[in-house]
């Protein structure tokens, strides 16, 4: 292609702009058929990250390295003003932020609880370069930082340095320069990620979580636009204009991309050109520019501290009210806890406040557009992190009263401006979020479904004093027509009883299959544990069907069925006890606590035996843990029964052992119905070999009830109708 081409001649920042744009419209268009572009812009990705850790060597030790003891003294006190002054504007504007949100019940769609792998790397690991090797070769960057730091204040007295330096200028300079060749590339890396994006990401994802995302980005686009590029204009004297037109590929390319790591280099060239024009020497700004860039990169940025303003919202989400204490708390602990991983970070956080955590799967789903706008903010940061710091440290810093006034006015009147038109934004267009129980009505069985008759209702069943005769349950069934399934009616995910008077549940759907294969038609009939043995001996349920486990103590009310799921024991416990009791010292933690089994008794001397002090209550069904206050302080349940609880208390958490212990679940019958036992076991090892009892723990306990089977819309789909 000629020099002169059109396209060519563009700005960078435009035809990354017009790369994003085709991206979005090819995903659009396409929808899920472009999703294999993904593999394209994790190329450019790698490709613009592979100079960054060594040009962070090489800059951090040239940049110490020529310095003094007196300038980098200078630049630790003044470079550490500039950024705590940037955290405290940043974290005061994230705190008004929420004077947007509107008045709301508080109610939507939570994801079962899962184990988020927060990073295996201790904090040591991360700021303690005990081998640099394995540090560069795991991309932390942190110890890199350190390493560098320390060889470069060792080089500073070096007498021999001089030799020195050149050489790390000179990679330096040559890193740059591959650097700034790979960004000519942005255009097309965009275009891969933002087609991949848009043609995946569906629209229920964003709209869950409207009202974060909205304050978000109108909050992050106010940052970048006016409060910080405003903020350096006023106490530097350069230009506002100036300050964006430099930076604006820089900004553009971290947006785009959603990685401000990559970005660094280029950060560092604009800093020292824009600086230049200011008349500032070379020799006064490189050495603080290729100090301050890399290192600023280490800290709480202002993409990482926006990451506050979720859990501000997950407390409006959840009607958890937060004192002046706890948020002057959260202020001090996410500070210091974003030093580490976000996904670590925002966990502890939520703990801390008593925010249900199931709220941090919602911050996972927000990502796809919050992360674009923190890289964007995180490299702003570097921005005015390295302009302000390398002014102050030259003593080139332009302070005047009136020009600050001008800037506090003019961003408090924007500040209004944007909180004003969020509330109407919000008043008009946010709609009330749907149900628990509209959520759990909207789910749709997997197996197909025979005629069903439900009673809400237990039957009145008095114990027999004699036993009927035994033997004929099965020819019963077949005679009158109707298979009576007996069922729990708020044991989610196994069974459980919607708004439509209908049973649903993984259970529920090996009942109808059941009744397909015998021929027959279905009644649910509820039963209580408690109650269990007379309503079977009497026929008013010929098999109870509810995630029951066949324990040895409970075949004293029925008999039980080959096991056909085995289901992990766990703790359901509040979300504030979770970390607690997550811990290596958990069985110490028992001691003081109470612990709640279901109709069984088979855990107890368990449950003494590592933890002696450990109190125990017993309940007639899990529901009644759920209570206000709860009878126990943990409920010893299924994990897969757990997690669903924790759905519809969704301040309550589940904790998984390390080391799993399993429970076999079974199938309860009338006891001497040698027949009707062997038609169930022998179903159960046919349901288990045609794969029905796979897929159906897959959907109903891992997660496919939210997962839609059809393709996201597009409009090669659905407008022209060329594929299928």
């Amino acid at each position: 292609m000629a020099d002169n081409d059109p396209i060519l001649q563009m700005e960078l920042s435009t035809r990354i702009f017009l790369g994003l744009f085709a991206g979005v419209a090819t995903g659009v268009f396409f929808g899920e058929l472009v999703e294999d572009l993904k593999v394209f812009g994790d190329i450019f990705v790698k490709l613009l990250q592979m100079t960054v850790l060594p040009y962070i060597v090489t800059s951090l030790i040239a940049g110490f390295g020529r310095m003094t003891t007196t300038e980098a003294g200078r630049l630790a006190r003044r470079g550490t003003a500039v950024l705590s002054a940037i955290w405290i504007i940043a974290l005061a504007l994230i705190f008004v932020a929420p004077l947007a949100f509107p008045r709301l019940d508080a109610a939507s769609f939570f994801a079962s609880p899962t184990i988020v792998d927060g990073g295996a790397n201790s904090l040591l690991d991360l700021y303690v370069p005990s081998n640099i090797f394995f540090s560069l070769s795991n991309n932390m960057v942190p110890a890199v930082v350190v390493f560098s730091i320390f060889m470069g204040v060792a080089l500073i007295s070096v007498k021999e340095k001089d030799t020195v330096l050149p050489i790390f200028d000179g990679l330096s300079g040559a890193l740059a320069r591959i650097n700034s060749i790979v960004v000519e590339l942005t255009p097309f890396g965009i275009f891969a990620i933002a087609a991949s994006a848009a043609g995946t990401m569906t629209v229920e994802e964003l709209g869950r979580v409207q009202v974060y995302l909205v304050t978000y980005v109108a909050l992050a686009l106010l940052v970048t636009f006016w409060i910080f590029p405003g903020l350096v204009s006023a106490v530097s004297g350069i230009p506002y204009r100036g300050i964006l037109t430099t930076f604006k590929d820089a900004l553009v390319t971290a947006f785009a991309t959603g990685n401000q790591f990559v970005v660094l280099p280029l950060i560092a060239e604009n800093c020292k050109a824009l600086l230049a024009q200011q008349g500032l020497a070379e020799d006064e700004s490189s050495s603080a520019i290729d100090v301050i860039v890399p290192v600023s990169f280490n800290f709480p940025s202002l993409g990482k501290l926006l990451v506050l303003l979720f859990v501000l919202f997950a407390a409006w989400f959840t009607d958890t009210r937060l004192d002046p204490a706890q948020r002057l708390g959260l202020a001090f602990n996410g500070l210091f806890s974003l030093f580490g991983s976000i996904n670590v970070a925002v966990p502890y956080l939520l703990d801390t406040l008593r925010i249900p955590t199931d709220m941090f799967q919602l911050f996972l789903v927000t990502g796809v557009v919050a992360g674009r706008f923190g890289a964007l903010l995180a490299a702003l940061h570097i921005v005015v992190v390295s302009l302000v710091g390398t002014l102050a440290m030259c003593d080139r810093l332009r302070l005047s009263w009136s020009a600050l006034g001008r800037y506090l006015a003019v961003s408090s009147l924007a500040m209004l401006a944007m909180l004003l038109t969020l509330r109407t934004y919000f008043a008009t267009f946010v709609p009330d979020p749907p149900s628990r129980q509209a959520v759990l009505a909207g789910i749709q069985p997997r197996m197909p479904q025979v005629e069903t008759v439900v009673r809400t209702e237990a039957p009145a069943v008095a114990p027999r004093t004699e036993r009927a005769p035994t033997g004929r349950r099965f020819d019963e069934i077949l005679e009158r027509g109707v298979l009576r399934v007996g069922y729990r009616p708020q044991n989610l995910p196994c069974t459980y009883l919607n708004e439509s008077v209908r049973v649903l549940g993984f259970d529920a759907d090996m009942a109808n299959s059941l009744a397909l294969d015998l021929g027959v038609d279905l009644e649910f009939v509820p039963f209580e544990m408690d109650a269990l043995s007379p309503a079977l001996d009497a026929a008013e349920i010929d098999i109870a069907m509810s995630c029951l486990g066949s324990l040895p103590d409970r075949y004293a009310s029925a008999a039980f069925s080959r096991p056909y799921l085995e289901l992990t024991l766990a703790l359901v416990v509040p979300d504030h006890m979770r970390t607690p009791l997550s811990g290596s010292d958990a069985a110490q933690r028992l001691n003081d606590l109470t612990v709640a089994l279901v109709a069984s008794h088979y855990f107890v001397p368990r449950l003494k035996q590592i933890a002696p002090d450990v109190d125990i209550a017993q309940l007639t069904n899990a529901e009644d843990f759920f209570a206000d206050p709860p009878p126990a302080d943990a409920l010893l349940l299924s994990a897969e029964e757990g997690a669903a609880y924790a759905f519809r208390h969704p301040r309550f958490s589940v904790i998984t052992p390390k080391r799993s212990i399993k429970v076999p679940a079974a199938y309860a019958l009338p006891r001497g119905e040698i027949e009707w036992h062997d038609v169930i076991g022998n179903w159960i090892e046919v349901k288990r070999a045609d794969g029905s009892i796979d897929e159906l723990y897959r959907y109903w306990m891992l997660g496919g009830v939210t997962k839609t089977s059809r393709p996201r819309w597009s409009i090669v789909r659905d407008v022209l109708g060329w594929v299928e």
